[in-house]
Parts: C-alpha cells; structure tokens; sequence
C-alpha cells in the first residue's frame, strides 16, 4: 500500500462522520467487551489454577497406588502407598531439580461430635510443615488468599503433637458449635462435659472449649476415637465441602485409621511449564524402581474434576458471548462499509476509468476501514483500562454456584488478551470490507459511472 492510498482514505473518513463514529463506537465497545471477558477469565482461571494446585493440595503431579484413585475409598489399605512406597518416592522427588516442594497426604472419612451431635467429616491429613510452605506460596497470596489465610487460629505447624490440632472448615466450626479456637481459652482449659444438651445452658457449655471428637473406622476392621482441638477455622473453597471438611497432621489422622500409609503422594514444580517432561520423568522412576503406581497431571480430569468441569462451562459460556459480539461487530462494518460503498459507486467508476484496478479499489476502502478501526480500538481499549479500574475499585462481591464465601469481581486482562483481541477486531474488520466491497468493486465501469447501484 503506498502513503497516498493512506492520505486519501484518511480524507475519506471525514466525508460520512456520523455513519463512521457509529460503525467506531460500536467497534470500540467490542473490542473493550472482548478485553472485559478475557480478563474476567484469565481472573477465574488462574484461582481455580491455584486454588485446584495448592488449595486443594492436588499439586502439579499426583501419585496414587495403581487403581488407587477409583478404588481407595472401598479398599483403602490395599489400593494406598505403603511405607516402602512413600520412602521410593520422597527419594526421587527431593533428587528432581525442577521439584519445589513435595509430601503424602491421606485422606478419609467419619463421624465428628462435639458431646451432643455427631456430624460427618472429611479429613485431610497433612505434613504441618508442607501445609506451612504451601500456603506462604506466592501463588497462594497472589490468587487465593482468602484459602490461604485462616478465618481464625493459627497453623497446625504452630502447635505441639500432643494438643492433637484439628481444623475446622468455617460451615462444620458453626454446626459443631465451635467456633472459638484453642487460642481462644486458657491454657490449662479442660473439655467441658454437657451432662444434658437439652438444657437452656447446653449451646453455651459446647462453646465453652474447642475439644472434638473423632470416630471412624480404621483400616484393621475397628472402631477407632480420638479427641482433638479445634485450633484453626478455614475456608475450603467450595460449599458442598466447608460444611464436612477438616485438615489434620498426617501423623493424627495415620493414628485414627490405625496406618501408616498415605492416599496419594503430590509434587508442586517450580516451573510447572515442563509439566509434560517431568511428568514422564516420574512415571520413568518409579517405574525403574518396581512400584505399580499411577501418576496423574494436575490436568486430568480425574483429579481435578472442578477445574476442568468449570473451565468447560466458561469454555462454552464466553464462546457463545464472544459470537454475539463477533456479529454485531461484522453487521456494523458490513452495513457502513456497503451503503458507503453504494453512495460511492460513481467515484469507483471514475476512478477505474482513470486506470485504477479493483485491486486498488479494495485496498482503498480496506485502509479506511484500518484506520477507523485502529482509532476504534485505541478508543476501546482507553474506555477498557478506565472500566477496569473503576470495577476492580468497586470491590464487587458476588457469589457463584459451589465457591463457598463468594468470590472478588476482578478483571485484568492480560498482554496476551490484548494481543488476541486486537488481532481479532483487524481481521473482522478487514475481511468484512472485503466481502461488502467485492461485489460493487466487480460491477462493469459503465454501469458504474451511471450510479445505478444507489
């Protein structure tokens, strides 16, 4: 395209103003739409990323007995890692370059009481100290901070093994009456006994310390009990689980079942980019070293069936939006871009009379609609930055179906966000002026010149 082609169509966008601010107006509110839902999304999924990668503690890889992940939960001491197991795996996990941090976690199921009502729980068992370095996790505080800070208490990492520390989903704390922590009584406080939890005063005394009672069955085929202490309140992330969960040293709840086994062993990777390659490196590993283990990526739906079940939903969802905007942005250029062309129809002809070819015709009419779109965009993505702003200030709370405590409205869309929807706008824009000049531009010059396409 050479400078006069630019100069000229420049010229030409004055002559129709209003039929080109609106086909610019209608371009830019697109394009900052287009920027408003790509940043919500990047948002979203980078906290369900990390919320599913550390909250939930999946990791970036998961390594279950094999069949473990389907079967656990029938047979949980045949289909779990055994001592030899966990010890061949923390070997070759802490001899990984690219593996940040690592550790076995077990989970379960049961009765939890509080002296009058028995509720069921489902337990997480955890190394304190990997519970510890997981939550101070930059990507934690980045993305998930109402999951990384506790609502009351302190860390299981801060208490002795004999205070027997047990956390409290923030919903389960409010059934069990619980909702004072350790810290919240003397030291030497001693469980309260409620003799009759019909009484007036029977709420009062449950409240009066932060003792629990545990009851499930063990792996052996017993009853197994334990008291604990609720030292800490959390939010599980998720409704269907903030009503049931509790998260508990791995060595506590190894004594409720009566094992010393894990359910799965998880690797967090300080750079999860390789996910592939190290993926394969593990599975290589243990292999060597005789374990009959399955290895999944934080990625499988199997052991992630959240986030990948909502990022389908948002898939679709955003898809359906993007289409809408995608045509009303194409139906305004094409409908601007033909009446102008229509209205033109006589300068076309004089101009392929004097030597022009349709070529240049269609280049003419496309660097107009470059340069009405560059400044539609540029318009765009100011009403986008200033939007942005002004909803991220807003602190807009609002709670989608199964997060429990709501989530912060944020949009921040990224360069890549940008990129792809500057890129998209310039090409409904050129292709659209295209099919709207294409036929016009095709027409005999003749008939042209006599304006019989108005």
């Amino acid at each position: 395209m050479k400078a006069g082609q630019w100069s000229m169509a420049w010229r030409n966008l004055a002559r129709n103003r209003r039929r080109n601010i609106a086909t610019g107006v209608a371009i830019g509110l697109g394009f900052a739409a287009f920027l408003a839902i790509g940043g919500y999304i990047s948002q979203v999924e980078n906290r369900l990323r990390v919320y599913t990668i550390f909250g939930t503690r999946v990791g970036h890889v998961t390594i279950y007995k094999q069949d473990g992940l389907e079967r656990f939960s029938t047979k949980p001491k045949q289909y779990s890692l055994d001592e030899h197991d966990l010890a061949v795996i923390r070997e070759m996990a802490s001899g990984m370059p690219n593996v940040e941090l690592h550790g076995p976690q077990l989970v379960g199921m049961g009765l939890i009481g509080n002296g009058c009502r028995s509720v069921p729980f489902l337990a997480s068992g955890i190394e304190p100290d990997l519970d510890r370095k997981l939550r101070a996790h930059p990507e934690m505080k980045a993305w998930v901070p109402d999951i990384r800070d506790f609502s009351k208490g302190r860390g299981l990492w801060e208490y002795p093994e004999s205070v027997g520390g047990i956390g409290l989903a923030t919903g389960l704390a409010k059934i069990l009456g619980k909702t004072k922590v350790y810290d919240d009584f003397s030291a030497d406080h001693k469980a309260v006994v409620v003799a009759d939890c019909l009484a007036a005063d029977a709420k009062q005394k449950i409240a009066s310390d932060s003792n629990v009672q545990l009851v499930a069955g063990s792996w052996s085929g017993m009853m197994a009990a334990l008291d604990g202490e609720a030292v800490v309140n959390f939010n599980s992330g998720m409704t269907e689980t903030n009503s049931s969960a509790i998260m508990m040293p791995l060595k506590l709840l190894q004594k409720l079942y009566d094992t010393d086994h894990a359910t799965y062993y998880s690797l967090w990777l300080k750079d999860p980019s390789h996910l592939d390659r190290e993926l394969a490196a593990v599975k290589s590993k243990l292999k060597d070293a005789g374990l009959s283990v399955d290895v999944y990526p934080w990625t499988d739906e199997a052991v992630a069936p959240f986030y990948t079940g909502t990022i389908q939903f948002l898939g679709v969802m955003t898809s359906f939006i993007k289409i809408v905007l995608a045509s009303v942005i194409i139906f305004s250029i094409f409908n601007s871009a033909t009446m102008t062309v229509i209205e033109r129809s006589q300068e076309i002809g004089m101009m392929r009379s004097m030597g022009f070819t349709r070529r240049h015709v269609r280049q003419l009419f496309v660097v107009e609609m470059l340069l009405l779109t560059l400044l539609s965009v540029l318009g765009g993505g100011v009403v986008s930055f200033f939007g942005n702003i002004a909803v991220n200030m807003l602190k807009i709370h609002f709670n989608p179906p199964g997060v429990a405590a709501g989530l912060l409205l944020k949009i921040d869309p990224t360069l890549s966000t940008v990129a792809a929807a500057t890129v998209v706008i310039f090409v409904l824009a050129v292709l659209t002026t295209l099919l709207a000049v294409r036929t016009i531009a095709k027409q005999n010059i003749a008939i042209l010149l006599m304006g019989s396409q108005r």
